[in-house]
């Protein structure tokens, strides 16, 4: 992973840090980076959608929790929603190493000792006996596993046989030692790909559905949270506009994210031919806004202000909780983002435009269950095939995916095992 210049500047200065040592004992840790603290409340503060969604659900049966964040991470402390801690300066120095030590025996993975031994000091810290984390490194798992911890991986994104966190022959022959104890899925299809080879392993694989999108979903009275964030997005779509058919285009972050940097040509062309007929909508990457990736949220600026102001809004669908933006849209358009499961939960259709996904070989088993559901396609990024997958696609509603209320008792026997240490 690349790092962007703010990126590499942070980590250096973060190296000469001298860390506090000292962090609040809890019976539960947390484990998320500021990609997944994406959601800026009123407040000012951070929410990661997915852990805090969890934390809150914790503390309804008395369960506090304590969050870390991993290297290069700016939000802590006041900034963020719940209890979050960074210890910088040994993770920006294990890093580096492991970065040396990556390119001195490159296809090897270059472990790191002083990450687990900063996380074994963080757990001796909090007396924790329980982690739940946004792809926990091998050295965490290491480091929980020597206290006698349970460690759960919380599904964020794509899961797939390619993708080098998941799939059989990236993790399959791992020391069960650097493995979680649990996956949390979001849909059936995620944990098939897991299963495969976890479960023989004695790794346990639960779909709990996408907490966040079933917040909304259900929408609770007692999720003042919630209800706020829906209708404040309601109330501002209202602002700009009579309802049109609306149209989410996802971006992707990094180097392949599309070939001209931020919407494709083909995709561009079709936005400012039909800005009249649809109203779109842009969704900053989430790494755009507060990552790996903050220098192209700013040149995000410029692009848009030449090529798309007139055409589309980015700033509300960028703010706003996803789960409320895709409550007011009708299509869903991505280089190859995995908001294309949380659309096609929401009964949302997407079309996937980039090359890799239709080509044999990585990236070509992404999605797969979803396809097979109808609700997404691999199309080509040209003028004409979007706007033909538009006009087939846009009176399609799928139904709200069954996971998203379907899995509410094992999502709650999950809670149950970590606050009371067996299920209820």
């Amino acid at each position: 992973m690349a790092l962007d210049l703010t990126m590499v500047r942070k980590v250096l200065r973060d190296c000469i840090r001298v860390d506090a040592d000292r962090y609040p004992a809890s019976r539960v840790v947390t484990v998320a980076h500021d990609t997944d603290r994406s959601l800026r409340l009123a407040d000012g503060r951070w929410y990661s959608p997915l852990i805090d969604t969890i934390e809150d659900d914790l503390a309804r049966l008395g369960v506090g929790c304590v969050s870390f964040a991993r290297v290069a991470s700016a939000i802590k402390g006041e900034s963020a929603y719940g209890k979050v801690y960074a210890p910088e300066g040994r993770f920006a120095r294990a890093l580096i190493a492991k970065r040396i030590k990556a390119l001195i025996w490159p296809g090897r993975y270059p472990y790191s000792h002083a990450e687990e031994r900063t996380w074994s000091s963080i757990f001796n810290g909090t007396r924790a006996q329980t982690l739940l984390g946004i792809m926990p490194s091998r050295e965490l798992c290491a480091a929980a596993h020597r206290r006698g911890m349970w460690v759960a991986d919380v599904q964020h994104g794509v899961i797939g046989e390619s993708h080098p966190w998941y799939g059989a022959a990236f993790r399959g022959h791992d020391p069960i030692e650097q493995l979680p104890d649990a996956f949390l899925c979001w849909d059936d299809g995620s944990a098939e790909v897991v299963s495969r080879w976890a479960v023989s392993r004695g790794i346990a694989v639960h779909v709990i559905g996408n907490r966040w999108l079933a917040r909304f979903v259900r929408r609770s009275p007692d999720d003042p949270l919630v209800s706020l964030l829906a209708d404040d997005y309601l109330r501002s779509s209202a602002e700009l506009g009579p309802r049109r058919p609306t149209i989410l285009i996802t971006l992707s972050w990094g180097s392949d994210m599309n070939s001209n940097g931020f919407v494709d040509p083909g995709l561009l062309a079709v936005v400012r031919a039909t800005s009249q007929r649809f109203r779109w909508l842009v969704r900053l990457h989430p790494n755009q806004i507060s990552g790996f990736a903050s220098e192209e949220g700013k040149a995000f600026l410029g692009f848009f202000d030449e090529h798309l102001r007139g055409h589309a809004e980015w700033a509300l669908p960028t703010r706003a909780p996803l789960p409320a933006v895709l409550g007011d849209t009708d299509l869903h358009i991505s280089w190859y983002s995995s908001v294309a499961i949380e659309a096609a939960q929401m009964g949302i259709a997407t079309a996937l435009l980039a090359p890799a996904l239709r080509a044999t070989g990585r990236l070509s088993d992404y999605f797969g269950h979803q396809r097979a559901q109808g609700m997404v396609d691999f199309i080509s990024e040209d003028e004409k095939s979007i706007l033909a997958w538009i006009e087939r696609r846009l009176e399609f509603r799928g139904v709200i995916d069954d996971a998203l209320t379907a899995h509410q008792t094992a999502y709650e026997r999950v809670l149950a095992f970590v606050a009371h240490g067996s299920a209820q």
